[in-house]
């Protein structure tokens, strides 16, 4: 067994009641090249975070110098408003990387018992906890066998429960479903709303938009290492609508007569607007007339829900500059 780490304390220097992750003003300079520009990223506890881009625009260097394995150019990290590399904001999180590398000469059970130990806690007691975490993720009957043996999809639930061993506030996953099965990767999602719901915090790296639909809060999408969106993931029941006008250059008079209403702009797409109402059926009739006052033609008035896909290519794909560059501003 290795000696056991994390003994030092540090104090909270920057405490944000609401934030698990804040990364202020990071920039990272591979020589000349700039991998990740000068961005921002707030996550709230509680939450599932989806971190998405294509291959290439800078999601793992980000995840990695949050989690120190990368030394940033410029910035700063913090773990529930403790800065990211010190001793308790290190205890706070639990790393599941994209590949799956295990000890050859130990079993499942054991391994769990000797990440445990390296993360303070008595062999005797990891022990037992690790049982009690094979058994929550439904490999107790694999404890005895080594996870290089195992399927990729329980490669990575061994991850997860070896992410779990410490009890982490923060889990922060590097493309957790790239090469499990569909049902594997369900199984996988389901065990993650469990956690969510107990109220760790999660972040999810990944360039795979249909994973996030479903289990996603909020999403924060990277290109060429420049945040391009950022905003809640919303579901049909929360009574936004989106109105759409015939042509884009309507689009500007909308906005001056729905922010005229009283109405808070929650998207801007290229011809259209995404508002949150109260009193739904007599609030889409009072857009709706003031539109046709100012003769701008509505040609779709419909109950908005976050389509990933269709955020992504418009802020990535699209060559419109206006496509989906407005953040969202719920809260």
């Amino acid at each position: 067994m290795m000696k056991a780490l994390f003994k030092k304390k540090v104090n909270n220097i920057n405490p944000n009641p609401t934030l698990a992750i804040e990364i202020k003003n990071f920039t990272k300079k591979f020589k000349k090249f700039t991998a990740v520009d000068n961005i921002n990223i707030s996550v709230k506890k509680g939450k599932i975070h989806g971190f998405i881009g294509p291959n290439g625009s800078g999601k793992t260097t980000t995840i990695k110098s949050l989690i120190g394995a990368i030394i940033a150019t410029n910035g700063e990290f913090y773990i529930n408003g403790l800065v990211a590399t010190s001793v308790d904001a290190k205890k706070a999180i639990g790393y599941i990387p994209e590949n799956a590398r295990f000890p050859k000469h130990l079993k499942s059970l054991e391994y769990l018992a000797e990440m445990g130990y390296l993360r303070g806690i008595p062999y005797k007691e990891a022990k037992t906890k690790a049982r009690k975490i094979l058994v929550s993720l439904n490999l107790i009957k694999f404890k005895s066998k080594n996870p290089n043996t195992f399927s990729s999809g329980m490669k990575k639930k061994i991850l997860l429960a070896q992410a779990l061993m410490a009890d982490p506030e923060v889990l922060i996953l590097d493309e957790p479903a790239a090469n499990l099965d569909p049902t594997a990767r369900q199984e996988l999602f389901n065990d993650l709303i469990k956690l969510r719901d107990q109220g760790k915090t999660i972040l999810i790296c990944s360039h795979i938009l249909s994973e996030l639909q479903d289990i996603a809060d909020e999403i924060t999408i990277l290109n060429y290492g420049k945040i391009v969106y950022y905003g809640e993931v919303i579901n049909a029941s929360h009574n936004y609508f989106e109105f759409t006008v015939m042509e884009p250059e309507m689009l500007t008079k909308l906005g001056q007569e729905i922010k005229k209403l009283g109405y808070e702009i929650i998207h801007q797409f290229a011809d259209s607007y995404v508002i949150k109402l109260n009193d739904t059926k007599n609030e889409i009739k009072r857009i709706a007339f003031a539109a046709f006052e100012q003769k701008i033609i509505l040609i779709g008035i419909q109950p908005y829900f976050t389509n990933i896909t269709k955020i992504y290519d418009d802020v990535v794909f699209s060559n419109n500059k206006n496509f989906g560059q407005a953040s969202a501003l719920v809260s």
